[in-house]
């Protein structure tokens, strides 16, 4: 049977216990104890506490959801008539089968939810997809935040159910640093034509195909796709400049066609459950003044590269559409090592 499994845990415990000492500190469990206890169903729950740890395992997704949002809007409630003490508490929830063992549940499910735990802010209840697909028969109404890195670099598509006290439900304003690349093949349409119906679609399913074996074995994570063009996350330029010279060679010499390509590293949010931001406008921007086979990155991901195996030459200043200023580009030369001497995530 698939259950679901839930966490909640006091954000920076270690440092309230130095703060408050151990009376202090018990005064906040208490309360805390009491909350969860006031929300959680009579029957059909297991409930297990381990000093600011709650982990919970429920039969029924929905009823999971709602009793974890429930929690969450009681400490909320707390919060704000007690805000010496204060609950910074964050949640997590994730489905799937499990087995009893040692006494406890082993399986992925409570490992991601903890994880979660972890990844979400105070008052927030991250849920997973597995979760998400679950509910999509329910009117349990959910928040898509698209694809995120977990705390112990996982990446995965998230969704919340209850945002942090204050926001009113709003997009959150957290931003975080992520390498963009952006690949398109060079004069598609000509290609197209002269290709014809059928040579196109099986030109067209290789080069997906290419640029998605790729994204895997560099780490990489497919943000959108649009025509013959990709759009991908991936944890460092180093090893984004990797993956392209390997989708460059790749197409070229088993499908015939060039690509182009654009590197661009910044700050970034979540924007309608995908990464966007300014960052995410110039590395496109990048991408559209290639040639056949260049790849093109912008002067921030030539200086945090300082001291990698690639090697640059200046493109010269130039303006992006729809992006203030000018902008000193540089090409990625045929001088860099092979991507051999690239190091490739840990699997």
């Amino acid at each position: 049977m698939t259950r679901a499994h839930v966490f909640s845990d006091i954000r920076g415990y270690g440092r309230i216990v130095e703060e408050r000492g151990d009376e202090g500190s018990a005064k906040i469990l208490r309360a805390y104890a009491r909350i969860v206890h006031a929300a959680l169903p009579k029957r059909g729950v297991v409930a297990e506490q381990t000093a600011d740890t709650f982990y919970f395992v429920f039969s029924s997704v929905p009823e999971a959801v709602r009793t974890t949002v429930a929690i969450a809007d009681g400490i909320a409630r707390y919060n704000r008539t007690h805000p010496d003490l204060g609950l910074p508490v964050s949640f997590g929830i994730d489905a799937g089968q499990t087995i009893r063992h040692g006494g406890g549940h082993a399986g992925a499910a409570p490992v991601v939810a903890s994880r979660l735990t972890r990844r979400a802010l105070p008052g927030q209840v991250l849920v997973s997809e597995a979760v998400a697909a679950l509910l999509r028969t329910t009117k349990v109404p959910l928040r898509d935040l698209g694809v995120s890195r977990l705390p112990d670099g996982q990446t995965m598509h998230i969704y919340e159910a209850r945002a942090p006290d204050g926001t009113d439900g709003r997009p959150g304003l957290e931003r975080f640093l992520a390498t963009v690349l952006f690949t398109d093949i060079v004069r598609s349409t000509a290609t197209a034509t002269g290709r014809g119906e059928r040579g196109w679609k099986d030109l067209f399913e290789r080069h997906h195909q290419i640029v998605r074996e790729q994204l895997r074995r560099f780490g990489g994570m497919e943000v959108d796709t649009a025509g013959d063009g990709f759009y991908a996350t991936i944890d460092t330029p180093t090893r984004a400049v990797a993956c392209v010279r390997s989708i460059r060679d790749r197409v070229k010499r088993e499908v015939g066609v060039d690509i182009r390509a654009g590197i661009h590293i910044g700050e970034c949010e979540v924007v309608a459950g995908k990464v966007g931001g300014i960052a995410v406008f110039v590395g496109a921007r990048i991408k559209d003044l290639g040639g056949a086979g260049e790849i093109l990155v912008s002067q921030a991901v030539k200086d945090v590269m300082l001291g990698s195996p690639v090697e640059f030459a200046e493109r010269g200043r130039t303006a992006l559409k729809g992006v203030p200023g000018e902008w000193l580009l540089y090409r990625v030369t045929d001088q860099t090592p092979a991507e051999s001497d690239f190091p490739l995530p840990n699997r």
